[in-house]
């Protein structure tokens, strides 16, 4: 049968073995596991940081780049309402530059106009003193040479009066 001496012993030796492991085993591998659990749970809270920290950067980065995109829209706008100003300038002074031109040309044409007509009223006076005096037959003194330009001079500024304007 059972021998209760062997039972009891066996008995003692089964706790004592369980607190030995306990002691030896479980604890150091209870505090190993404690420790890596922290460990790895130390890992996952840095993790969600840097996730975390890499969410805030991405928004971050992403703002960045509309407010980059916003800055660049708005130099091409500036630039293009700038260069539209130049050209809208450049075409005043041009036009102006072209007034002005057409403007000194025509002052240039009317004195050459004047300067010609001038001449040419000179040139009938003294032809028509000539011609007076060779149907004449008479030798006409310069006094009255320069009466007769006159004269002729002053029927044509009359004449040039009524036609020409």
């Amino acid at each position: 049968m059972i021998d209760q001496n062997l039972l009891l012993a066996q008995t003692i030796n089964f706790i004592l073995l369980v607190l030995l492991l306990y002691r030896l085993l479980y604890k150091p591998v209870r505090e190993f596991m404690d420790k890596r659990t922290a460990e790895i749970e130390g890992q996952i809270r840095s993790a969600e940081e840097n996730q975390r920290a890499a969410e805030a950067l991405r928004l971050e980065l992403e703002q960045q780049a509309k407010e980059s995109r916003q800055q660049a829209r708005q130099i091409i706008d500036d630039a293009t309402k700038r260069a539209e100003e130049v050209q809208a300038r450049l075409i005043a002074e041009a036009k102006a530059e072209a007034r002005a031109v057409l403007e000194r040309a025509q002052r240039e044409i009317q004195l050459e106009k004047e300067k010609a007509w001038a001449e040419l009223k000179q040139q009938v006076g003294e032809l028509s003193v000539l011609l007076a005096s060779k149907v004449i037959n008479e030798t006409i003194d310069a006094a009255q040479h320069r009466r007769l330009i006159a004269d002729t001079i002053s029927q044509l500024d009359s004449l040039e009066k009524g036609h020409l304007q």
